[in-house]
Protein backbone atom coordinates (compact mmCIF):
# COMPACT_ATOMS: atom_id res chain seq x y z
CA UNK A 1 0.00 0.00 0.00
CA UNK A 2 0.85 3.49 -0.33
CA UNK A 3 1.64 6.06 2.25
CA UNK A 4 2.64 9.60 2.01
CA UNK A 5 3.26 12.36 4.70
CA UNK A 6 4.02 15.55 2.66
CA UNK A 7 5.42 19.00 3.19
CA UNK A 8 3.64 22.40 3.36
CA UNK A 9 3.34 20.78 -0.66
CA UNK A 10 4.62 17.24 -0.94
CA UNK A 11 5.14 13.68 0.08
CA UNK A 12 7.59 12.92 2.54
CA UNK A 13 6.91 9.69 3.19
CA UNK A 14 5.70 6.19 1.27
CA UNK A 15 5.56 3.09 1.80
CA UNK A 16 5.00 0.81 -0.98
CA UNK A 17 4.42 -2.39 -2.01
CA UNK A 18 4.32 -3.72 -5.37
CA UNK A 19 1.91 -6.62 -6.89
CA UNK A 20 3.03 -6.53 -10.57
CA UNK A 21 6.29 -5.93 -12.51
CA UNK A 22 7.78 -2.92 -12.24
CA UNK A 23 7.91 -2.97 -16.20
CA UNK A 24 4.33 -2.99 -16.38
CA UNK A 25 3.26 -0.04 -14.05
CA UNK A 26 2.40 3.19 -16.47
CA UNK A 27 -0.49 5.14 -17.96
CA UNK A 28 -1.98 4.17 -21.21
CA UNK A 29 -3.27 7.08 -23.79
CA UNK A 30 -6.90 6.54 -25.17
CA UNK A 31 -6.72 7.27 -28.59
CA UNK A 32 -7.93 6.67 -32.14
CA UNK A 33 -4.03 6.34 -33.88
CA UNK A 34 -3.12 6.72 -38.10
CA UNK A 35 0.72 5.33 -38.08
CA UNK A 36 1.87 8.21 -39.97
CA UNK A 37 -0.99 10.23 -39.52
CA UNK A 38 -1.77 13.98 -38.23
CA UNK A 39 -3.94 15.22 -35.32
CA UNK A 40 -4.80 13.65 -32.98
CA UNK A 41 -7.93 14.27 -30.79
CA UNK A 42 -6.00 13.59 -26.98
CA UNK A 43 -3.10 15.89 -28.10
CA UNK A 44 -5.46 18.71 -29.35
CA UNK A 45 -7.19 18.59 -25.73
CA UNK A 46 -3.96 18.36 -24.39
CA UNK A 47 -2.91 21.35 -26.28
CA UNK A 48 -6.07 23.39 -25.71
CA UNK A 49 -5.08 22.86 -21.94
CA UNK A 50 -1.21 24.31 -22.42
CA UNK A 51 -2.78 27.65 -21.08
CA UNK A 52 0.34 29.77 -22.26
CA UNK A 53 2.86 29.70 -24.78
CA UNK A 54 6.43 29.18 -24.11
CA UNK A 55 8.51 32.36 -24.13
CA UNK A 56 10.60 32.66 -27.09
CA UNK A 57 12.94 29.79 -27.74
CA UNK A 58 13.89 28.87 -24.07
CA UNK A 59 12.30 25.34 -24.00
CA UNK A 60 15.44 24.10 -26.62
CA UNK A 61 18.13 23.94 -23.32
CA UNK A 62 17.34 22.62 -19.49
CA UNK A 63 19.18 25.20 -18.39
CA UNK A 64 18.33 28.14 -20.85
CA UNK A 65 15.53 31.19 -19.29
CA UNK A 66 15.25 34.16 -20.54
CA UNK A 67 11.41 35.02 -20.05
CA UNK A 68 10.84 38.51 -21.41
CA UNK A 69 7.29 38.98 -20.43
CA UNK A 70 7.30 38.33 -16.77
CA UNK A 71 4.18 40.00 -15.24
CA UNK A 72 4.07 42.49 -12.16
CA UNK A 73 2.46 39.77 -10.01
CA UNK A 74 5.43 37.24 -10.69
CA UNK A 75 8.00 39.45 -10.00
CA UNK A 76 6.61 40.56 -6.99
CA UNK A 77 5.95 37.19 -5.55
CA UNK A 78 10.03 36.06 -6.66
CA UNK A 79 11.13 39.00 -4.64
CA UNK A 80 9.65 37.18 -1.56
CA UNK A 81 11.12 33.64 -2.35
CA UNK A 82 14.72 34.51 -0.49
CA UNK A 83 12.71 35.85 3.16
CA UNK A 84 10.45 32.66 2.26
CA UNK A 85 13.58 30.55 2.30
CA UNK A 86 15.32 31.51 5.10
CA UNK A 87 12.64 31.14 7.77
CA UNK A 88 12.85 27.10 7.16
CA UNK A 89 14.88 25.19 4.21
CA UNK A 90 13.63 23.64 1.59
CA UNK A 91 13.78 20.22 3.44
CA UNK A 92 11.98 20.99 6.37
CA UNK A 93 9.37 22.35 4.19
CA UNK A 94 8.64 18.62 3.16
CA UNK A 95 7.97 17.02 6.28
CA UNK A 96 4.76 19.34 7.59
CA UNK A 97 1.96 17.67 5.97
CA UNK A 98 0.41 14.13 5.42
CA UNK A 99 -1.68 13.04 2.58
CA UNK A 100 -2.74 9.20 1.23
CA UNK A 101 -2.36 7.88 -1.52
CA UNK A 102 -4.19 4.44 -2.78
CA UNK A 103 -3.65 1.02 -2.05
CA UNK A 104 -3.16 -0.38 -5.36
CA UNK A 105 -1.47 0.79 -9.16
CA UNK A 106 -3.40 -0.36 -12.05
CA UNK A 107 -1.13 -2.24 -14.21
CA UNK A 108 -1.07 -1.22 -17.93
CA UNK A 109 1.38 -1.34 -20.71
CA UNK A 110 4.26 1.44 -20.38
CA UNK A 111 5.84 0.41 -24.23
CA UNK A 112 4.50 3.55 -25.67
CA UNK A 113 5.57 6.75 -24.27
CA UNK A 114 2.90 9.23 -22.47
CA UNK A 115 3.38 11.93 -25.14
CA UNK A 116 2.13 14.89 -24.35
CA UNK A 117 -1.15 14.70 -21.50
CA UNK A 118 -2.96 16.25 -19.25
CA UNK A 119 -3.13 16.16 -15.68
CA UNK A 120 -6.03 14.37 -14.20
CA UNK A 121 -7.09 15.05 -10.89
CA UNK A 122 -7.64 14.13 -8.78
CA UNK A 123 -3.71 13.60 -8.41
CA UNK A 124 -3.15 14.94 -4.97
CA UNK A 125 -4.14 11.86 -2.75
CA UNK A 126 -3.71 9.80 -5.77
CA UNK A 127 -0.60 10.12 -7.18
CA UNK A 128 -1.63 10.08 -11.78
CA UNK A 129 0.30 6.96 -13.32
CA UNK A 130 2.05 8.27 -16.37
CA UNK A 131 4.37 6.60 -18.95
CA UNK A 132 7.79 8.40 -19.70
CA UNK A 133 8.65 10.26 -21.50
CA UNK A 134 6.29 12.67 -20.96
CA UNK A 135 4.72 16.05 -21.11
CA UNK A 136 1.99 16.55 -18.14
CA UNK A 137 0.19 20.36 -18.96
CA UNK A 138 -1.28 20.77 -15.59
CA UNK A 139 -2.23 23.31 -13.30
CA UNK A 140 -2.77 24.15 -9.32
CA UNK A 141 -5.83 25.08 -9.57
CA UNK A 142 -6.34 26.23 -5.83
CA UNK A 143 -4.21 26.91 -2.50
CA UNK A 144 -2.35 23.79 -1.10
CA UNK A 145 -3.03 22.18 -4.18
CA UNK A 146 -0.13 19.15 -5.09
CA UNK A 147 -0.10 17.19 -8.37
CA UNK A 148 1.74 14.11 -8.26
CA UNK A 149 2.96 11.29 -10.67
CA UNK A 150 3.91 7.60 -10.52
CA UNK A 151 6.46 6.23 -12.58
CA UNK A 152 8.45 3.57 -13.40
CA UNK A 153 12.25 3.90 -12.87
CA UNK A 154 15.06 1.77 -14.13
CA UNK A 155 18.91 0.44 -12.25
CA UNK A 156 21.37 2.84 -13.78
CA UNK A 157 18.85 4.74 -15.72
CA UNK A 158 19.02 8.55 -15.18
CA UNK A 159 15.99 10.54 -14.89
CA UNK A 160 15.07 14.09 -15.49
CA UNK A 161 12.30 15.76 -14.38
CA UNK A 162 12.41 19.48 -15.47
CA UNK A 163 9.43 22.19 -14.86
CA UNK A 164 8.18 24.42 -17.25
CA UNK A 165 6.36 27.56 -15.27
CA UNK A 166 8.58 30.86 -15.43
CA UNK A 167 8.99 30.20 -19.34
CA UNK A 168 5.21 29.93 -19.94
CA UNK A 169 3.78 33.43 -20.83
CA UNK A 170 1.33 34.44 -17.99
CA UNK A 171 1.85 31.98 -15.30
CA UNK A 172 2.44 32.91 -12.07
CA UNK A 173 3.68 29.65 -10.34
CA UNK A 174 6.37 29.43 -8.96
CA UNK A 175 7.12 26.02 -8.96
CA UNK A 176 8.24 23.58 -6.18
CA UNK A 177 9.57 20.49 -7.30
CA UNK A 178 11.02 17.24 -5.21
CA UNK A 179 11.37 12.93 -5.84
CA UNK A 180 10.98 10.37 -3.70
CA UNK A 181 11.52 6.62 -3.85
CA UNK A 182 9.20 3.83 -3.10
CA UNK A 183 10.28 3.45 0.55
CA UNK A 184 8.97 7.52 0.87
CA UNK A 185 12.39 8.66 0.65
CA UNK A 186 13.32 12.13 -0.41
CA UNK A 187 16.15 11.84 -3.30
CA UNK A 188 15.66 15.24 -4.51
CA UNK A 189 13.87 18.76 -4.52
CA UNK A 190 14.52 21.86 -6.57
CA UNK A 191 12.45 25.17 -6.46
CA UNK A 192 12.16 27.76 -8.93
CA UNK A 193 11.74 31.88 -8.68
CA UNK A 194 10.44 34.41 -11.29
CA UNK A 195 12.94 34.08 -13.70
CA UNK A 196 13.95 30.17 -13.47
CA UNK A 197 12.44 27.14 -13.82
CA UNK A 198 13.78 23.92 -11.21
CA UNK A 199 15.24 20.45 -12.43
CA UNK A 200 16.14 17.60 -10.92
CA UNK A 201 18.59 14.63 -12.22
CA UNK A 202 18.32 11.08 -10.85
CA UNK A 203 19.51 7.94 -11.23
CA UNK A 204 17.93 5.11 -9.45
CA UNK A 205 20.39 2.36 -8.17
CA UNK A 206 17.51 -0.37 -8.87
CA UNK A 207 14.21 -0.78 -10.68
CA UNK A 208 11.39 0.83 -8.62
CA UNK A 209 8.80 3.37 -8.55
CA UNK A 210 9.37 6.88 -8.05
CA UNK A 211 6.86 9.53 -7.31
CA UNK A 212 7.17 13.47 -8.71
CA UNK A 213 5.43 16.17 -6.78
CA UNK A 214 4.82 20.22 -8.17
CA UNK A 215 3.70 22.85 -5.90
CA UNK A 216 3.56 26.14 -5.75
CA UNK A 217 6.07 27.09 -3.40
CA UNK A 218 3.73 29.63 -1.24
CA UNK A 219 1.07 27.28 -1.65
CA UNK A 220 -0.85 28.92 -3.42
CA UNK A 221 -3.14 28.33 -6.66
CA UNK A 222 -5.41 29.39 -9.31
CA UNK A 223 -6.19 29.53 -13.04
CA UNK A 224 -2.38 31.45 -13.51
CA UNK A 225 -0.57 29.05 -11.68
CA UNK A 226 -0.17 26.48 -15.09
CA UNK A 227 2.80 24.37 -15.77
CA UNK A 228 4.32 21.80 -17.99
CA UNK A 229 6.06 18.80 -16.21
CA UNK A 230 8.48 16.90 -18.78
CA UNK A 231 9.86 13.65 -17.08
CA UNK A 232 12.45 11.78 -19.39
CA UNK A 233 14.95 9.21 -19.11
CA UNK A 234 18.43 8.98 -20.06
CA UNK A 235 21.40 11.51 -20.46
CA UNK A 236 21.21 14.56 -22.07
CA UNK A 237 23.30 14.49 -25.72
CA UNK A 238 24.29 17.96 -28.41
CA UNK A 239 23.31 17.14 -31.61
CA UNK A 240 26.82 17.55 -34.16
CA UNK A 241 26.71 18.44 -37.35
CA UNK A 242 27.09 17.27 -40.00
CA UNK A 243 24.58 14.09 -39.25
CA UNK A 244 22.62 14.56 -42.48
CA UNK A 245 24.23 11.75 -44.25
CA UNK A 246 26.58 10.13 -41.38
CA UNK A 247 25.12 9.66 -38.72
CA UNK A 248 25.49 10.83 -35.47
CA UNK A 249 26.56 7.48 -33.21
CA UNK A 250 24.38 7.32 -29.87
CA UNK A 251 26.31 5.63 -27.78
CA UNK A 252 23.40 4.10 -25.33
CA UNK A 253 19.94 4.74 -24.87
CA UNK A 254 17.75 5.84 -23.49
CA UNK A 255 18.95 9.57 -24.37
CA UNK A 256 17.68 12.95 -25.21
CA UNK A 257 19.51 14.69 -28.47
CA UNK A 258 19.08 18.12 -28.57
CA UNK A 259 19.20 19.42 -31.86
CA UNK A 260 18.43 22.31 -34.28
CA UNK A 261 16.78 22.29 -37.90
CA UNK A 262 18.29 25.51 -39.24
CA UNK A 263 18.78 25.28 -43.14
CA UNK A 264 16.11 23.81 -45.62
CA UNK A 265 16.41 21.15 -46.33
CA UNK A 266 17.92 19.68 -43.31
CA UNK A 267 17.89 15.85 -41.82
CA UNK A 268 19.79 15.21 -38.45
CA UNK A 269 20.54 11.58 -38.00
CA UNK A 270 21.29 9.14 -35.37
CA UNK A 271 22.25 5.77 -35.06
CA UNK A 272 22.15 3.55 -32.39
CA UNK A 273 21.83 -0.27 -31.43
CA UNK A 274 19.11 -2.25 -30.52
CA UNK A 275 17.94 -6.01 -29.78
CA UNK A 276 15.69 -8.05 -31.82
CA UNK A 277 12.06 -8.05 -29.50
CA UNK A 278 13.06 -4.81 -27.76
CA UNK A 279 10.34 -1.81 -28.02
CA UNK A 280 11.72 1.93 -29.32
CA UNK A 281 10.25 4.30 -28.42
CA UNK A 282 10.85 7.66 -29.88
CA UNK A 283 9.39 10.95 -28.95
CA UNK A 284 9.99 14.62 -30.57
CA UNK A 285 9.50 17.52 -28.06
CA UNK A 286 9.43 20.99 -30.15
CA UNK A 287 6.04 22.68 -30.59
CA UNK A 288 5.64 21.91 -27.41
CA UNK A 289 8.59 23.85 -25.58
CA UNK A 290 7.86 26.88 -28.17
CA UNK A 291 9.81 25.19 -31.45
CA UNK A 292 8.48 26.09 -34.73
CA UNK A 293 9.27 23.22 -36.05
CA UNK A 294 6.76 20.93 -37.29
CA UNK A 295 8.74 17.77 -37.19
CA UNK A 296 9.00 14.40 -39.35
CA UNK A 297 10.55 11.36 -37.96
CA UNK A 298 11.75 7.92 -39.34
CA UNK A 299 13.21 4.67 -38.44
CA UNK A 300 15.51 3.00 -40.85
CA UNK A 301 17.59 0.06 -41.35
CA UNK A 302 21.14 1.14 -41.23
CA UNK A 303 22.45 -1.44 -43.61
CA UNK A 304 20.08 -1.10 -46.14
CA UNK A 305 18.24 2.40 -46.00
CA UNK A 306 14.67 0.93 -45.78
CA UNK A 307 12.19 2.96 -43.84
CA UNK A 308 10.91 0.59 -41.72
CA UNK A 309 7.95 2.90 -39.98
CA UNK A 310 7.70 6.81 -39.85
CA UNK A 311 5.39 9.64 -38.03
CA UNK A 312 4.78 13.61 -38.77
CA UNK A 313 2.22 13.89 -36.23
CA UNK A 314 1.00 12.97 -32.96
CA UNK A 315 1.18 15.29 -30.26
CA UNK A 316 0.27 18.01 -31.87
CA UNK A 317 2.76 18.99 -34.26
CA UNK A 318 5.27 17.06 -32.41
CA UNK A 319 6.38 13.20 -33.89
CA UNK A 320 5.89 10.22 -31.55
CA UNK A 321 6.18 6.13 -32.61
CA UNK A 322 6.58 3.21 -30.85
CA UNK A 323 7.85 -0.33 -32.08
CA UNK A 324 9.32 -3.54 -32.09
CA UNK A 325 12.71 -4.23 -33.26
CA UNK A 326 12.99 -6.96 -35.66
CA UNK A 327 16.82 -7.70 -35.75
CA UNK A 328 19.52 -7.43 -33.44
CA UNK A 329 21.85 -4.45 -34.86
CA UNK A 330 21.96 -0.67 -36.14
CA UNK A 331 19.24 1.23 -36.82
CA UNK A 332 19.00 5.52 -37.47
CA UNK A 333 16.50 7.68 -36.46
CA UNK A 334 16.11 10.64 -38.74
CA UNK A 335 14.28 13.74 -37.90
CA UNK A 336 13.30 16.78 -39.91
CA UNK A 337 11.01 19.72 -41.29
CA UNK A 338 7.56 17.71 -42.67
CA UNK A 339 7.33 19.02 -46.37
CA UNK A 340 10.30 21.20 -45.47
CA UNK A 341 8.40 24.07 -44.66
CA UNK A 342 9.00 24.68 -40.97
CA UNK A 343 12.57 25.48 -39.26
CA UNK A 344 13.35 25.07 -34.90
CA UNK A 345 15.24 23.37 -32.24
CA UNK A 346 14.02 20.30 -31.03
CA UNK A 347 14.65 17.41 -28.19
CA UNK A 348 14.46 14.12 -29.67
CA UNK A 349 14.35 11.25 -26.89
CA UNK A 350 15.19 7.42 -27.45
CA UNK A 351 14.41 5.19 -25.24
CA UNK A 352 14.36 1.05 -25.32
CA UNK A 353 11.90 -0.94 -23.52
CA UNK A 354 10.89 -4.61 -23.24
CA UNK A 355 8.65 -5.79 -25.75
CA UNK A 356 5.91 -7.54 -23.37
CA UNK A 357 2.48 -6.79 -24.65
CA UNK A 358 3.13 -5.84 -28.65
CA UNK A 359 1.66 -7.55 -31.35
CA UNK A 360 4.07 -9.85 -33.39
CA UNK A 361 4.06 -10.39 -37.32
CA UNK A 362 4.52 -13.54 -38.43
CA UNK A 363 3.71 -13.63 -41.71
CA UNK A 364 2.38 -11.73 -44.59
CA UNK A 365 0.83 -12.87 -47.58
CA UNK A 366 -0.84 -11.43 -50.37
CA UNK A 367 -4.97 -13.03 -50.43
CA UNK A 368 -6.34 -11.08 -53.44
CA UNK A 369 -5.42 -8.23 -55.42
CA UNK A 370 -7.11 -5.78 -52.67
CA UNK A 371 -6.49 -7.86 -49.81
CA UNK A 372 -3.50 -8.44 -47.53
CA UNK A 373 -3.19 -11.64 -44.88
CA UNK A 374 -1.16 -10.74 -41.48
CA UNK A 375 -0.25 -13.84 -38.95
CA UNK A 376 0.79 -13.63 -35.80
CA UNK A 377 0.30 -13.31 -31.92
CA UNK A 378 -1.43 -10.87 -29.76
CA UNK A 379 -3.82 -9.34 -31.63
CA UNK A 380 -7.14 -7.91 -30.48
CA UNK A 381 -10.39 -6.95 -32.07
CA UNK A 382 -8.53 -3.82 -32.16
CA UNK A 383 -5.47 -4.72 -34.05
CA UNK A 384 -5.15 -2.40 -37.05
CA UNK A 385 -2.96 -3.11 -40.13
CA UNK A 386 -0.57 -0.68 -41.16
CA UNK A 387 1.30 -0.09 -44.63
CA UNK A 388 4.24 2.15 -44.83
CA UNK A 389 2.95 3.85 -41.79
CA UNK A 390 -0.53 4.20 -42.77
CA UNK A 391 -3.49 2.07 -40.98
CA UNK A 392 -6.04 0.11 -43.54
CA UNK A 393 -9.34 -1.13 -42.76
CA UNK A 394 -8.63 -4.45 -41.11
CA UNK A 395 -10.88 -7.12 -39.77
CA UNK A 396 -10.14 -10.28 -37.94
CA UNK A 397 -10.29 -13.75 -39.28
CA UNK A 398 -9.26 -15.34 -35.84
CA UNK A 399 -6.57 -14.50 -32.81
CA UNK A 400 -4.22 -15.21 -35.27
CA UNK A 401 -4.82 -13.87 -38.59
CA UNK A 402 -6.12 -10.38 -39.66
CA UNK A 403 -6.79 -8.98 -43.24
CA UNK A 404 -6.48 -5.64 -44.34
CA UNK A 405 -7.59 -3.81 -47.65
CA UNK A 406 -4.95 -2.91 -49.51
CA UNK A 407 -3.08 -3.39 -53.00
CA UNK A 408 0.27 -4.43 -51.40
CA UNK A 409 3.61 -4.36 -53.76
CA UNK A 410 6.93 -5.75 -53.20
CA UNK A 411 8.66 -3.43 -50.70
CA UNK A 412 6.37 -2.63 -48.57
CA UNK A 413 6.54 -2.03 -44.76
CA UNK A 414 3.64 -3.80 -42.86
CA UNK A 415 2.99 -3.19 -39.04
CA UNK A 416 0.43 -4.04 -36.67
CA UNK A 417 -1.16 -1.39 -34.24
CA UNK A 418 -3.28 -2.37 -31.12
CA UNK A 419 -5.57 0.50 -30.38
CA UNK A 420 -6.27 2.11 -27.99
CA UNK A 421 -2.86 2.66 -27.07
CA UNK A 422 -1.22 2.24 -30.01
CA UNK A 423 1.28 -0.61 -29.20
CA UNK A 424 3.22 -1.49 -32.28
CA UNK A 425 4.60 -4.51 -33.67
CA UNK A 426 7.72 -5.57 -35.45
CA UNK A 427 7.68 -4.05 -39.15
CA UNK A 428 7.95 -6.74 -42.38
CA UNK A 429 8.98 -5.74 -45.68
CA UNK A 430 6.72 -7.41 -48.16
CA UNK A 431 8.48 -9.67 -50.72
Amino acid sequence: MFRMTTRSGLIAALVISLTAPIASIAMVQNRSISGGGRLQQESQLARGAARAPIVGDTGFRRESYAPTDITGERRTRGNAIAGKLSEQSLTQRWLSRTHLIPSSLTTQSFGTGGGDILEVEPNDPVAQLVSLPVNVFGQLSFDGDIDFFAFPAFASQPVTIEAFAARLSGSVLIPDIALFDENGNLLAEDVGDDVSDPLIRYTSPRDQVLIAGIVDLFDEGGSKFNYILNVVRGVDVDEIESNDTAPQVLSALPATVFGAINVKPDIDSYAFNGTAGQTLIVDVDAEALGSKLDSRISLKDSATGTELFFNDQYDGDDSRLNITLPFTGQYVVTIGSFEQTTRGFYRLNLSLVPGDGAPVVTGVTKVSKKFLGVTGTGFTVRSTVEVNGIQRPTSMTDANTLNARIKIKSGDVVTVSNLPEDRRSNPVVFQ
